[in-house]
């Protein structure tokens, strides 16, 4: 009678990264990791980040069979009654880390429950805590202990580098890729000039800023083919005006557009191969093509951001081509303006949009 009680008194567990748990149905090895470290979670995650920025990742619970190692969060999902985040971290931050409600994410379907963490840099190494009460009466408890630590930044100014023509700039680019740490992000504050040339960003990250006493403009080429793993090359406040026999922006790596003109090219921007690329309040005029989305990134990892917000497609022939994007996650098009184009959407891969905020004329 002792040993029955003893069996099926709750059980309280607790474990960095990982516990080992068995019920009445089998043994189980439940983790808390990130996406791609899910197999083989850490107790410490390093994360770098760079002053005044914003930074979100997910972090997953999986389980998996002690037998067979098959995942089986599925199933015990089920078993799952409530789930709770909580944070060891300096009180009375002026920036706490913030968890949103852990919930099944068909982003990641081999996880049981996925909850992104929101924190700055000013927000400090903390432990995470993820306390999991299953239908048993069992409390399991699982914690990430997470080092914050900052990144080096470079800017370049037009005061103080050359860059006035895009052989200058070119030069500059090659310069960082020469002798600038691949840790390091680098800025680069471009003048109101016009730049005729192309311009290609091949090995270190590179976010360009337009000037703010003027508009700077790109009539070439933009190649980006960094391929920096978890780095996105920011492009913010620039025009880029072209041919109706070119592509504005070629991007292979992972590319932010914020507040530009994408205007008269054969396609706007191509994002192609194992790549992720997001625009916000950008406006895509008299394009072919207006955007183009057909990577490959078969698991998703380069998904970075699927808001969409705030921009106007204007006179395009195709103003949105998705032939082939890397997520099951809807992509959402609020506050955008479609107007005077051939097509407004192309969605030959099927993608799941929510377009419910967007305007069309």
């Amino acid at each position: 009678m002792c040993a029955a009680w003893l069996y099926t008194r709750p059980q309280e567990l607790e474990g960095a990264g990982s516990v080992q748990y068995t019920d009445a149905d089998g043994s189980y090895q439940i983790h808390l990791a990130k996406s791609s470290e899910r197999f083989e979670p850490p107790k410490v995650v390093n994360v770098k980040c760079e002053p005044g920025e914003e930074y979100r990742f997910p972090l997953c619970v999986t389980f998996y069979d002690s037998r067979t190692g098959e995942n089986v969060s599925h199933s015990m999902a089920k078993k799952i009654k409530y789930s709770q985040i909580s944070f060891e971290q300096p009180e009375n931050s002026a920036y706490p880390w913030r968890a949103t409600e852990p919930v099944y994410s068909g982003a990641r379907p081999y996880a049981a429950l996925t909850s992104f963490m929101d924190f700055v840099l000013e927000s400090g190494s903390s432990r995470i805590i993820w306390t999991l009460g299953m239908t048993n009466g069992d409390t399991i408890r699982l914690y990430l202990d997470m080092e914050i630590e900052e990144i080096p930044v470079m800017h370049y100014y037009p005061e103080d580098t050359p860059m006035q023509t895009a052989e200058e700039l070119q030069a500059l680019v090659d310069e960082v890729d020469r002798t600038i740490p691949p840790e390091t992000i680098v800025y680069l504050h471009l003048p109101a000039v016009t730049y005729t040339g192309d311009l290609t960003i091949d090995q270190h990250p590179i976010n360009l800023c337009g000037s703010e006493e003027g508009r700077t403009v790109f009539t070439g080429h933009i190649y980006v083919t960094t391929m920096a793993e978890k780095r996105i090359n920011y492009f913010d406040h620039i025009d880029f005006l072209g041919s109706r026999d070119r592509i504005g922006i070629s991007a292979a790596d992972r590319v932010h557009l914020t507040d530009c003109t994408i205007s008269g090219w054969k396609t706007g921007v191509l994002a192609y191969g194992d790549t992720w690329v997001n625009a916000m309040h950008c406006r895509w005029e008299n394009n072919q093509i207006g955007f183009h989305f057909n990577a490959d990134n078969a698991d998703g990892s380069r998904v970075s951001h699927t808001q969409y917000t705030g921009n106007q497609f204007i006179g395009n022939g195709t103003a949105v081509l998705l032939e082939n994007v890397p997520t099951d996650i809807s992509l959402k098009f609020a506050d955008c303006r479609f107007a005077g184009n051939e097509v407004d959407i192309d969605n030959r891969c099927r993608q799941e949009l929510d377009i419910s905020q967007a305007v069309f004329e």
